[in-house]
């Protein structure tokens, strides 16, 4: 989840926790995946492998991803920019994202897009 909570590193942090038997662990920080900028709308792949996410590029959202690497995760990569976000993936890899129509740094509209997987 994403969440501008004390110990974050920006705006908006990416954030994990679990659930047990007596509810909800404390939130951990995804601290290798967060910038000063906002980090949020985090979408994970079917097998946990990768996170998606959308992150603040040029005064503007764009869409990121980053991969499990078995003990950590991988530098996040722009993948989609600018006035992109809220990625998510279907089964083939398919990329669906909004595209946002911002004037005055207030978000007008937005358009979902996808974007095909070859």
């Amino acid at each position: 989840f994403h969440a501008a909570l004390p110990g974050g590193q920006g705006e908006n942090d990416l954030w994990i926790t679990t659930t047990t038997a007596q509810g909800w662990d404390e939130p951990q920080n995804l601290s290798s995946l967060n910038s000063e900028f906002d980090d949020s709308r985090p979408f994970f792949t079917e097998d946990d492998q990768e996170i998606w996410f959308t992150r603040t590029y040029q005064g503007s959202p764009a869409v990121y991803c980053s991969i499990w690497e078995g003990d950590e995760w991988s530098t996040p990569q722009l993948i989609i920019s600018q006035f992109a976000g809220e990625p998510t993936i279907d089964h083939d890899g398919n990329i669906y994202f909004a595209h946002h129509v911002i004037k005055d740094g207030k978000i007008l509209d937005a358009d979902i897009y996808v974007a095909y997987k070859k």
